[in-house]
C-alpha cells in the first residue's frame, strides 16, 4: 500500500511541476483551480488504495475471521459514497456473520459507513446547513454541484436529530429581559389535491436583553436566543425558554421579564411560574387594530379617546365610547370590525395598558418572525409536511443561534461496529507502516530554460 500511495503522490507532484514548467503559473487563478482538482483526484485515489489494502488484509486474516464467525459471501462488492473529495467509488468484501445470523460488510462498519448510506456525514451536515437557508435543490447544487438530488437532501433531513443549543457561559446578571413571542403561518401540503388552504402555525420565542439603537430607524436586539419546538408544542417550547433563562441568567437578581406578544393564549401562558413576568401587548398588533377602527370613523378622534382611557385605566369610558361608535350609521362589516376591536381590547386590557402607560421599549415580534422563519418557510409558495417543517425550523433556529450542524446529528443504523477487530486490525496493518523519508529526498532542480524561468527572469529585469 505504501508504495502505491508513494507512486500516486509522486505522480501528483510531477503533474503540478509540469504545469509550472509549462508557464501556467502566469495565470495563478487558473493554475490554483487545476492544482486543486489534481489534488482532489489524487486524494480520492489514495483513499481507494487504503480501502483496497484494508479489504485485502481482512480477507487474508482467516484466523480472526474464523473466531468471529465471518464467512466471505461475495468479494469486491462495489460501493459509492459522496465525500469531501467527490464521489468515492470503492470495493469491499461482503460477509455472512454466523454468530449474529446476518450479512454484513465489516469494512463498512470499521469505516463508520451505515448501510445504504450514499452521502458522507460531513457533506450531509453541509447540505442541511445550506437547506436551512435555501431550497433542497439549491443546497445540493451549492455543496455537491448537483451530484446529489433534492430528494436525498430531504431524506437526510428526515434522518437527522436536531441538537439543542447548549449554553456554556457563566450565569449572567441583568436587570430585565425582553421576550418576543409570535408565530409564522406556513402553507402545508394537501393530500389528494384537497381544495382550500391548509396552514400550520409555527410558534417562535426570542429571548433578549433588550434593544439598542443602531441608526435613526433601526434597533438591534441584544444577545438574542431563538426557540421553536419540533412538534409545535407550546408548553414544551416555554419549558425550553424557562430552562434557558434559569441557566443563562441570575434569576434572583432579575427584576423584570417582559413578554411581548399579540394577546394569543399560548403567549399569555408563557413563564407563568416566574414572578418577574409581565406581559406586554406588541405595539404593531394593537395599533393595527386601532387604526382599522379610526379609519371607519375618522372624525370621532378614536385614537385619542381610546389611548386616553387606557392611560387612565378607565374601562367605563372606553366602553361608553365604543357604544357611542356603534350608534353611528354603519354597515354590518364596520360594526363587526368595531366589536372585534372592543373584544380584543378588553381581553388584553392590562397588556395594552402596560404598552401605553409604562416606559417599555418598543417590541419587534414581527421582525423576529420575519427574519428567523418567514424568509425560508412562508414567503414563497411552498408546501411543507409536519415532519420536514418541524425538523427544518429547529435546524434553522439552531444555526441562527450560532450552532454548527455536524455529522453526529444523523441517525445511523446501530449495527455492531466490530470495534475490537477494528482496533487490532489498524494496530497491526496500518500504524507504523509509512516511511516519511520521502520528504527528505533531494529537491528537484528547476529547468532554467523553461517558460516559467524565462517569465520570472523577464519580470525581475
Amino acid at each position: 500500500m505504501y508504495n502505491s500511495i508513494l507512486q500516486l503522490a509522486t505522480e501528483l507532484a510531477e503533474r503540478i511541476w509540469e504545469r509550472a514548467k509549462n508557464g501556467e503559473i502566469t495565470d495563478i487563478d487558473a493554475m490554483a483551480a487545476a492544482v486543486s482538482d489534481d489534488c482532489r483526484k489524487a486524494s480520492a485515489e489514495m483513499m481507494r488504495e487504503i480501502i483496497r489494502h484494508m479489504n485485502e488484509e481482512m480477507r487474508k486474516d482467516k484466523n480472526t475471521r474464523k473466531e468471529m464467525g465471518l464467512v466471505i459471501k461475495e468479494k469486491d462488492r462495489p460501493r459509492q459514497l459522496f465525500t469531501e473529495l467527490g464521489m468515492l467509488d470503492f470495493v469491499r468484501d461482503y460477509y455472512y456473520d454466523k454468530k449474529h445470523d446476518r450479512h454484513t460488510s465489516v469494512l463498512d462498519n470499521i469505516l463508520g459507513i451505515s448501510r445504504y448510506e450514499r452521502i458522507g456525514g460531513t457533506i450531509a451536515a453541509r447540505l442541511i446547513t445550506e437547506a436551512t437557508d435555501v431550497s433542497y435543490g439549491k443546497s445540493a447544487d451549492l455543496v455537491t454541484g448537483g451530484a446529489v438530488s433534492r430528494q436525498e437532501v430531504h431524506d437526510l433531513l428526515i434522518r437527522m436529530e436536531v441538537p439543542e443549543y447548549h449554553v456554556d457561559q457563566e450565569s449572567k446578571t441583568v436587570d430585565e429581559l425582553h421576550i418576543y413571542a409570535d408565530e409564522d403561518h406556513v402553507s402545508m401540503q394537501k393530500p389528494n389535491k384537497e381544495r382550500g388552504k391548509k396552514n400550520r402555525i409555527v410558534p417562535l420565542v426570542t429571548v433578549t436583553e433588550g434593544t439598542v439603537k443602531e441608526s435613526e430607524r433601526r434597533n438591534r436586539t441584544v444577545e438574542p436566543m431563538h426557540f421553536v419546538n419540533e412538534r409545535f408544542d407550546t408548553k414544551e417550547l416555554w419549558r425550553s425558554v424557562e430552562g434557558y433563562i434559569d441557566k443563562r441568567y441570575d434569576i434572583e437578581n432579575l427584576r423584570r421579564i417582559y413578554v411581548h406578544g399579540d394577546g394569543g393564549q399560548w403567549i399569555k401562558n408563557g413563564l407563568e411560574d416566574l414572578a418577574q413576568t409581565k406581559h406586554i401587548m406588541d405595539g404593531y398588533h394593537f395599533f393595527k387594530e386601532l387604526r382599522a377602527v379610526s379609519n371607519i370613523l375618522p372624525k370621532r378622534n378614536v385614537r385619542i379617546v381610546i389611548l386616553g382611557a387606557l392611560e387612565k385605566d378607565d374601562h367605563a369610558r372606553a366602553d361608553r365610547f365604543i357604544q357611542d361608535l356603534l350608534l353611528e350609521p354603519l354597515i354590518s362589516k364596520e360594526k363587526e370590525t368595531i366589536c372585534d376591536f372592543a373584544g380584543y381590547m378588553f381581553r388584553n386590557w392590562d397588556e395594552i395598558r402596560r404598552r401605553i402607560a409604562e416606559e417599555v421599549p418598543g417590541s419587534c415580534t414581527e421582525a423576529q418572525v420575519s427574519h428567523v422563519l418567514s424568509e425560508r418557510f412562508s414567503r414563497d409558495p411552498l408546501g411543507w409536511s409536519d415532519v420536514c417543517l418541524g425538523k427544518l425550523t429547529s435546524a434553522r433556529v439552531f444555526v441562527k443561534n450560532g450552532g454548527k450542524i455536524t455529522k453526529d446529528v444523523f441517525r445511523r443504523n446501530t449495527e455492531e461496529k466490530y470495534t475490537e477487530y477494528a482496533d487490532r486490525f489498524i494496530e497491526e496493518n496500518m500504524r507504523g507502516t509509512f516511511d516519511y523519508g520521502i520528504f527528505e529526498n533531494e529537491r528537484p532542480i528547476f529547468d532554467t530554460d523553461s517558460g516559467t524561468q524565462h517569465a520570472i527572469r523577464n519580470l525581475l529585469h
